[in-house]
């Protein structure tokens, strides 16, 4: 008989090694997805949880799978043996269990290569190991549950198939369950434990016992050391994660600050909770303009100083929409939403959409992490607005833009997509940016309404210090004609919505900001 003749019969696999390998590939396959999930919560409130973030992840997970398979496909040649297996599975969750520790250096250290490189080497440094040992157990798995060539076909679908249906669980476990309960450190240690599991199990099926109880008691203890969570500095207030990212609240001299994702998404007086950010004041103008309004509906919460002006300075009833209910629970512990302020959890245009009733004001000021929810800067979207609005209702937003030169392309498509719906539309500046400072972003509130908006300066003040705020207002208008550069706007619509790419470059500019100058509080995981 020929070598390629005795090459293609193997001793069978045991029954109990056959139930084994298709168990832990199962647990492989799951260890992936989880794995790729979970990098936007160790990297995402670093450098943001962008699409160059998830490009990066997506990009080192498949490129470990492919490298993974070559490999495998050549250790399964030369080593076809259960030890072999339990060795890959165990390498990959102690390097998994290295990942917390491991993450703050590497951050740190590709903080100069910037937003994309820093996100890609980053990714590619702390999940390309793993990744790319889980990947090596597919074809060891089937060579070793694979006697003879007429059983390939079966048996490579029955490796694939259950590693396959692992990753599905996987993916939905962690986004469902596991993310929202438990923080990424603790899921990383879980998920490590359960590779040197697996990995000592298959020794001890090869009755390497010593070998078996050597990988679990190294597993366990780097878990155990690695595992702890020291008191947190002083100023950390409150941290958790939501399903829609990492929340932390945070306490500088007299300020309270929210971070989502390690953007700050508001910030107030710890002691009066009265907001220190200048855009949010604005909401001057709406009371202001339409005095007899009375009711106003507010998308998106963050520490919630618009709705809690609203009610409180302008005595207005007032509803809240916002999708995460861990920042709800936020807003009213840590920054004085008062009690009696609705807040619904829900998407804010399914709201819209479902609401029962009118408004005075509809103010939208919602962040996806360091974007803009595009759903909810459409055509359909303002048209669903403008039918839950009384007649002459305010609909106003707040947008993160360049006010100037050739990326006001973002804000100019917004303006133009709410001219389309309401003829009246204004929008001024949060901060006194420039015509001549096109690389500087602000915070412009937009108002519309299908009657006339006047003037800030033409309108009395409501309240107290109103008067300087509406001045503020009137000096800081912007004007379309003004932004400079070439106006290429879009309408934007449900079919067509290039926002993110629109502002992209802000984006990667602030994150660039964060970074420079938060880079410790982005690094804080609840660890030292």
């Amino acid at each position: 008989m020929s070598d390629r003749r005795r090459a293609t019969k193997r001793r069978p696999a045991s029954p109990d090694h056959t139930s084994y390998l298709l168990l832990a590939s199962f647990v492989t396959g799951s260890s992936v997805l989880v794995l790729e999930m979970l990098g936007t919560r160790v990297i995402g409130p670093y450098y943001g949880a962008s699409v160059y973030v998830w490009s990066s992840l997506i990009g080192v997970t498949l490129a470990a799978l492919a490298l993974g398979y070559w490999a495998g496909g050549y250790a399964a040649d030369r080593w076809p043996q259960l030890t072999a297996f339990g060795v890959e599975v165990t390498a990959a969750g102690l390097f998994v269990v290295m990942i917390p520790s491991l993450h703050k250096a590497v951050l740190s250290a590709t903080t100069p290569l910037g937003l994309k490189a820093g996100a890609l080497v980053s990714a590619t440094v702390l999940f390309g190991p793993p990744l790319f040992l889980l990947s090596m157990t597919g074809p060891v798995a089937i060579r070793l549950v694979t006697s003879e060539f007429t059983m390939l076909g079966w048996n490579v679908g029955r490796i694939y198939g259950v590693s396959t249906l692992g990753s599905t669980l996987g993916a939905i476990v962690t986004g469902f369950f596991l993310v929202p309960v438990f923080a990424p450190r603790a899921i990383l240690v879980g998920v490590a434990l359960t590779l040197v599991i697996v990995g000592a199990i298959a020794m001890l099926l090869e009755r390497r016992v010593a070998s078996a109880v050597a990988v679990a008691v190294v597993g366990v203890g780097l878990a155990v050391l690695l595992a702890g969570s020291p008191e947190p500095p002083s100023n950390l207030v409150y941290m958790t994660n939501s399903f829609y990212g990492e929340l932390k609240v945070l306490d500088a001299q007299e300020r309270r600050v929210l971070f989502i994702n390690g953007l700050d998404n508001g910030y107030v007086n710890r002691r009066t909770f009265e907001s220190l950010t200048p855009y949010t004041t604005y909401v001057a103008y709406l009371a202001a303009a339409r005095p007899a309004a009375s009711r106003a509906l507010c998308i998106g919460l963050g520490v919630g100083s618009i709705p809690r002006s609203l009610h409180i300075r302008y005595r207005m009833d007032t509803d809240v929409v916002e999708i995460d209910p861990q920042v709800a629970g936020i807003a009213r512990r840590y920054f004085g939403l008062p009690d009696d302020i609705p807040v619904f959890v829900d998407d804010g245009r399914t709201f819209v959409e479902h609401a029962r009733g009118r408004y005075g004001f509809v103010v939208l000021d919602a962040f996806s992490s360091d974007v803009h929810p595009v759903h909810l800067f459409t055509r359909e979207f303002f048209a669903s607005v403008d039918g839950v609005l009384e007649p002459g209702g305010v609909l106003a937003m707040n947008i993160a833009a360049f006010p100037y030169g050739e990326h006001s392309r973002a804000w100019l498509s917004v303006y133009r997509t709410l001219a389309e719906r309401f003829r009246f539309v204004r929008v001024f500046k949060g901060q006194d940016v420039r015509p001549e400072e096109t690389d500087r972003w602000a915070n412009l509130f937009l108002v519309a309404s299908h009657d006339p908006l006047p003037d800030p300066a033409d309108l009395g003040a409501p309240g107290k210090d109103d008067a300087d705020i509406l001045a503020t207002m009137a000096a800081r208008e912007l004007l379309p004609e003004h932004a400079g550069g070439e106006d290429r706007s879009v309408v934007l619509t449900d079919d067509y919505n290039p926002m993110d790419d629109l502002q992209r470059e802000l984006f990667v500019a602030w994150r660039r900001h964060v970074i420079e100058n938060t880079q410790s509080v982005l690094l804080f995981d609840g660890t030292r």
